[in-house]
């Protein structure tokens, strides 16, 4: 189907940064520097000191950044591994792949772990908590923090869908022992495929980082400290977020007043509307997605489709409910509840005025 309006517009992404781009694919190519070359090293570089973090470690995935943090963190059989059944199944399979249960916490209204109810998951075999700061939005990293200093918790922060969130003024991804990060197309720091990233603070972690994504090796390759993984950004791929990484804060930026706008404009519907940005608030949102939550969600979405614009339901049901993933959501009621609420409207920096005028008069047009 052909959409009036797209849920995203990689295509013009790639326009808009065309010829930096193609200049720089040219560069590697005819170099032949692919694998942990100059711009892995440089990427690394730049996104740590943009985000306030130490170190940084690219990886080739979202997923191998929470994985290869869990491993580096020690959890193994018979941990068990906090987080929430409100996110993309790689936050659990993770813990899954290195032997370790995860328990799952309800979530709060703006989609994100409720921190009243940590404490009461909490036992003996409790090694970490995932916190995931979802559609751009951060967790109460104050109360996360303070209740794992309580309980000597590791805090592996799942950060793929919040690059540049900020919560007082800190970023995501910069609280925790790591931050874990994706550059999927669909993120607003993306690359052209796959491709992923860590932040951390520690040198003995960062240095453990760098041999598990490539084979346990050393550096200089003249030792091998473990059974390590293929895990490496490509250069390719960091040329291209590199790239990228110049027009995250100007994009953050128009996402923010697209949100704005959007809240501004649907705010007498029976809606509920994500937090608006606000300046002196301590969460610094950068809307990854728009995520509306209505009572008559699937007649919206159809409607809203029929009329060529592009939505999308990206969580049919908490992670619980799938029998395949054996975990428990008995507990999960703020979860369940959202799952039959939750759309979510186009929203990306090329996104035009009029786009976002007619994705609001249709809007309007179905509540009349």
């Amino acid at each position: 189907m052909k959409f009036k309006v797209k849920y995203v517009a990689l295509q013009k992404s790639y326009q808009n940064q065309m010829d930096e781009i193609d200049n720089a694919i040219k560069r590697v190519m005819l170099n032949g520097s692919f694998i942990l070359r100059d711009d892995v090293k440089e990427f690394e570089e730049n996104i740590s000191s943009y985000l306030g973090g130490k170190f940084a470690v690219g990886v080739n995935s979202g997923t191998d950044a929470l994985f290869l943090s869990c491993k580096a963190a020690g959890i193994a059989q018979g941990d068990e591994v906090l987080t929430v059944g409100h996110t993309f199944v790689a936050t659990v399979a993770t813990i899954h792949h290195c032997g370790a249960k995860a328990i799952l916490v309800d979530i709060d209204d703006d989609f994100n772990i409720n921190v009243k109810k940590i404490k009461e998951k909490i036992t003996k075999n409790t090694k970490a908590i995932i916190p995931v700061h979802l559609n751009g939005r951060s967790c109460n990293m104050a109360e996360i923090m303070s209740i794992a200093k309580e309980y000597n918790l590791v805090v592996i922060e799942d950060a793929c869908q919040s690059v540049g969130a900020k919560y007082d003024n800190k970023c995501v991804g910069t609280f925790g022992t790591f931050g874990c990060f994706s550059l999927h197309p669909m993120k607003s720091l993306n690359c052209a495929g796959d491709g992923g990233y860590i932040i951390t603070n520690d040198e003995d972690n960062y240095n453990r980082l760098f041999a598990l994504r490539n084979h346990g090796q050393s550096n200089d390759k003249q030792d091998i400290f473990e059974y390590g993984y293929s895990s490496r950004l490509d250069n390719l791929q960091a040329a291209i977020a590199n790239i990228r990484l110049s027009k995250l804060t100007q994009n953050n930026n128009i996402r923010r007043a697209i949100a704005k706008s959007y809240a501004e404009k649907l705010q007498d519907l029976p809606i509920i509307l994500p937090p608006e940005p606000k300046q002196d608030d301590r969460y610094y949102d950068v809307y990854n997605s728009y995520v509306i939550r209505v009572s008559d969600r699937d007649k919206l979405y159809n409607f809203l489709r029929d009329n060529g614009i592009e939505v999308f339901i990206h969580m049919y049901k908490p992670l619980s409910e799938y029998p395949a993933l054996n975990l428990d959501g008995s507990e999960l009621l703020v979860n369940k509840k959202i799952c039959n609420e939750i759309l979510s409207l186009p929203i990306y920096p090329e996104l035009e005025e009029e786009e976002i005028e007619y994705v609001v008069s249709t809007i309007k047009e179905f509540y009349k």
